[in-house]
């Protein structure tokens, strides 16, 4: 009986920690929508860091947007008092269909509650 309930408490604190990260939610703010679809899941706090599982569709060449490459760039960022408050960025390939997994945080409570808005852009020429 008692690992029972040791068992179903550690799973609601491992789900109530996965919910965390979505109190404030994602924001998403493709500037590639024409040539390529991102739908996320909900995001999820793994080892104190909150992750994101972005599913990509190419529908044409991210080249045809204005990018010099396959590569893309994402930046994550919250909102504190008006002022932009970069959490994460990172560099993707953005050449096929694909689910990748974007770090969003390296630290849970840096984002708190707060709406995360994730900006897809592209990587400057190389």
């Amino acid at each position: 009986m008692f690992k029972l309930i040791y068992c179903a408490a550690l799973m609601a604190s491992i789900c109530g920690l996965a919910g965390a990260a979505d109190a404030g939610g994602i924001a998403l703010e493709n500037k590639l929508a024409s040539c390529v679809t991102v739908k996320n899941e909900p995001p999820v706090s793994n080892a104190n860091a909150i992750t994101v599982m972005a599913h990509f569709q190419i529908h044409k060449s991210i080249g045809n947007c204005g990018c010099f490459s396959a590569r893309a760039t994402y930046t994550s960022s919250i909102d504190i008092d008006g002022v932009q408050e970069v959490l994460q960025q990172g560099v993707l390939l953005i050449d096929e269909d694909a689910v990748k997994t974007l770090i969003i945080a390296s630290e849970a409570r840096l984002a708190g509650d707060r709406k995360i808005k994730v900006r897809l852009n592209c990587a400057g020429p190389t």
